[in-house]
């Protein structure tokens, strides 16, 4: 039986269940409605309408090619230049591309083939690959006259491989480009890049019930990390246009997919991975940088990537499998190759600034598949500030005086590594 309630305090008609001999009362109705109407509208804004790539054309002949697609609203993009081979790349806000069977966007011209796709949760590429070298001569993302679509436009003219090679020599000198592009999406809040200005991440490893690497007198790699971390942070802060961000602040776990959820929600500019582990040759001591590849540079970086790449276990999480998806890994591989020119960039930089101030591993650029670099468009480094088996090591980490010269020598290398693009 259903009965009205008229004189329930309130302005809403709340109504009374009788299923049997139970009654459902009204204040548990009326909290019941009320949770499942704001549920309604998280899962109204979770499956808002993607825009959508509506259709396109490919005109022009191997000396001069137009490439366009009609969308129904404005969106922010950006280009890219790549080679082996010559390729332009189209990073755009999160897209639908019904464009199934569009025989317009058949390969003419200077362009041999194009692909598309979702390459993260905001973000969607579009990859044109190049019979030849070229210069991108007009692009733009403008409404069309007396239409209610938007269309994005590159025309692209025939050019010669040292001419490429300069614009590629250009573009590699902006490690910033990105800050244009609005990656919509999973972020957390909202935060509006200004000019001349760098987030920095600063992730201190593990945390709460992933402890870490422990020395042989109690000192924990948790506790170690966070400390420097901050210390970091404020010399960053004093010392550029720096907003710097640590993915924790506190003594608790976060799994190494938020931690890449931190890193890419933020926008980060830069990923710098703080750790200071510990091996089963105690001998071993000294600072050493790591960059992201898919083949570890030698044994010891193999078994290290295998040991941080396995922590959420600790915390009782499974450990998530790849994506699939052979598009978007193709579209997400080509991103991670450009970005890794940063990263081994700004892991020169730090191997040259911190070995003027602090020990360094023999051959202290190594590079392995660490997780928690993975983010495909941020450039990212792991940092092993020393090593806890290590008694020497392990005294220095815990030393205020050695502690300040690593986070110098940090702050100098992200300095210098944006330096191009401070105004």
């Amino acid at each position: 039986m259903i009965v009205k309630i008229s004189d329930f305090p309130c302005n809403f008609h709340i109504v009374l269940v009788k299923t049997g001999m139970r009654v459902i009362h009204p204040v548990f109705l009326f909290v019941y409605v009320l949770f499942a109407s704001i549920s309604t509208v998280f899962a109204q804004q979770n499956n808002a309408v993607l825009p959508v790539a509506i259709s396109g054309n490919i005109a022009g002949d191997t000396a001069s090619t137009r490439f366009f697609l009609d969308f129904d609203r404005e969106l922010n993009f950006k280009t890219t230049y790549m080679e082996n081979p010559y390729r332009i790349i189209i990073d755009l806000d999160e897209v639908a591309f019904d464009l199934q069977g569009d025989s317009s966007l058949q390969p003419r011209g200077i362009i041999t083939s194009v692909r598309f796709g979702r390459i993260a949760q905001g973000s969607s590429r579009i990859v044109l690959t190049l019979s030849s070298p070229v210069e991108i001569i007009k692009s733009s993302f403008k409404k069309r006259l007396d239409e209610e679509t938007y269309r994005l436009l590159l025309d692209m003219d025939s050019t010669d491989a040292k001419t490429y090679a300069d614009l590629l020599t250009a573009q590699q000198k902006k490690p910033n480009s990105r800050a244009n592009l609005a990656i919509k999406g999973d972020r957390v809040r909202q935060i509006e890049k200004s000019n001349g200005r760098f987030t920095i991440v600063l992730d201190p490893g593990h945390g709460g019930i992933d402890g870490g690497a422990e020395g042989a007198n109690g000192a924990k790699e948790k506790n170690i990390v966070l400390a420097f971390a901050k210390l970091a942070k404020q010399k960053l802060e004093a010392a550029g246009p720096f907003d710097v961000l640590l993915t924790r602040e506190e003594d608790k776990f976060m799994s190494l997919k938020k931690r890449l959820e931190f890193n890419r929600r933020v926008q980060a500019d830069l990923f710098i991975s703080i750790h200071a582990d510990s091996l089963r040759q105690r001998f071993v001591r000294g600072s050493t940088i790591y960059t992201l590849s898919k083949k570890a540079s030698d044994q010891f970086s193999e078994r290290l990537a295998e040991s941080e790449n396995s922590v959420d276990l600790v915390a009782g999480l499974a450990l998530e499998q790849d994506e699939e998806d052979a598009v978007v890994d193709i579209l997400v591989d080509l991103t991670t190759s450009e970005t890794k020119r940063f990263s081994r960039r700004f892991s020169s930089i730090l191997v040259k600034r911190l070995g003027e101030e602090i020990r360094l591993i023999k051959n202290p650029q190594r590079s392995a598949a660490f997780g928690v670099l993975k983010a495909p468009e941020v450039p990212s480094v792991l940092l092993e500030l020393g090593y806890l088996s290590n008694k020497e090591d392990e005294k220095l980490l815990q030393n205020s005086e050695w502690q300040t010269k690593a986070a110098n020598a940090l702050t100098k290398s992200v300095f210098e590594f944006f330096k191009p693009q401070m105004r």
